[in-house]
């Protein structure tokens, strides 16, 4: 029993070294917001398409009469202003407790730019704008009717992101779109019964690493299962890659994409960075709205710096490429690489755009 267990896992790495060398499909968490585009918006949609991502996420909630909206909180307070004066909220305002009405006319969204302080968009509205941009939605949603009206605007393309399992089974009575199961540690393997029941496109999605490890990731995957790593935080989410989940869910992650051409890339030859050296790459100007990326294959232990904030301790034994990106904006961007000890870099390229 023991040798087969070791065999079992053994087969279950080697899958994953495969898989983990192709790209994950790219969702924005809430659409591709900014300080000025607000989140899980109208215009965050066209600006998920500008920037290459393959759909958004969306969360929807109801207010006191029954309307679908498009708002993660339970409250309105961090993400809308007053519509009167743009004065922050002083007291609580639960979206179920107001109407319709008194959220379209009461409130906006907060953004840095007069232009982008909107109403809150309802799920018709944000569903029938991913259409027009051919952008995927992914529902994070416990309500079978905003299923049903995902399904009447976008057909079988839109996702089911949830945890309740009663909500799936019903979906899949009238639709055949991608249904994520939203897993923890405590029922990742409840998946692998959960899901042949669901049938059709399926997989899972866990904020929880230890839940996405790499054995289960690959058990899901020989399954033909998709795994979503969702809001992983650096370096965690160059590690979700290299074990080889299929899609992210990130707020600032990007993944280069053959349908965006680069600003700039720069190759650089294969070479020795000495323990404690230092290499970096700036691009060539300030972009409004940029990204920078860096696939590289290597041996030893590097960091990576995207940003003061975005820094990728990574060690490679050359057997695979690692990639590393983000999304910014009014900066100029920058890749850093510092030798935690003597590594040798084997082939690298680092790419700017501006969108």
């Amino acid at each position: 029993m023991k040798k087969i267990l070791t065999l079992c896992t053994l087969i279950c790495a080697f899958i994953a070294s495969v898989y983990a060398q192709e790209l994950p499909k790219m969702f924005a968490h809430r659409g591709c917001w900014s300080k000025i585009v607000p989140e899980n918006s109208i215009p965050a949609v066209g600006r998920a398409a500008q920037h290459g991502y393959m759909g958004i996420e969306l969360d929807v909630r109801l207010t006191s009469d029954g309307k679908m909206v498009i708002m993660h909180d339970k409250w309105l307070n961090r993400t809308c202003r007053n519509a009167a004066d743009y004065s922050k909220l002083t007291e609580k305002v639960a979206v179920k407790e107001i109407t319709f009405k008194e959220l379209r006319e009461n409130y906006v969204l907060a953004s840095s730019n007069p232009e982008y302080r909107m109403q809150v968009p309802t799920l018709e509205e944000i569903l029938k704008e991913c259409k027009k941009h051919n952008v995927v939605p992914m529902l994070h949603s416990k309500y079978v009717e905003s299923y049903r009206l995902a399904q009447k605007i976008m057909g079988n393309n839109w996702i089911c992101f949830t945890n309740n399992i009663e909500g799936m089974k019903e979906c899949r009575k009238f639709s055949k779109c991608l249904i994520l199961y939203a897993i923890k540690e405590s029922n990742a393997d409840h998946a692998f019964e959960l899901l042949p029941q669901l049938g059709g496109k399926v997989g899972v999605s866990s904020m929880n690493r230890e839940a996405l490890t790499r054995e289960r990731i690959a058990k899901f995957r020989s399954l033909g299962y998709e795994v979503q790593a969702s809001i992983y935080r650096s370096p965690r989410e160059a590690y979700a890659v290299r074990d080889g989940v299929t899609m992210i869910l990130s707020d600032d992650n990007l993944m280069p994409d053959p349908n965006n051409k680069p600003a700039k890339v720069v190759t650089l030859d294969p070479q020795t960075l000495a323990q404690g050296q230092t290499l970096r790459i700036d691009a060539d100007r300030k972009a409004t709205d940029g990204g920078c990326a860096i696939e590289i294959e290597f041996e030893g232990t590097i960091e990576i710096a995207l940003d003061k904030n975005r820094l990728y301790s990574l060690h490679n034994n050359g057997s695979h490429c690692d990639r590393v990106c983000m999304r910014y904006i009014n900066r100029k961007g920058y890749v850093m690489l510092h030798g935690i000890e003597e590594s040798k870099i084997k082939s690298a390229k680092v790419y700017f755009y501006e969108f």
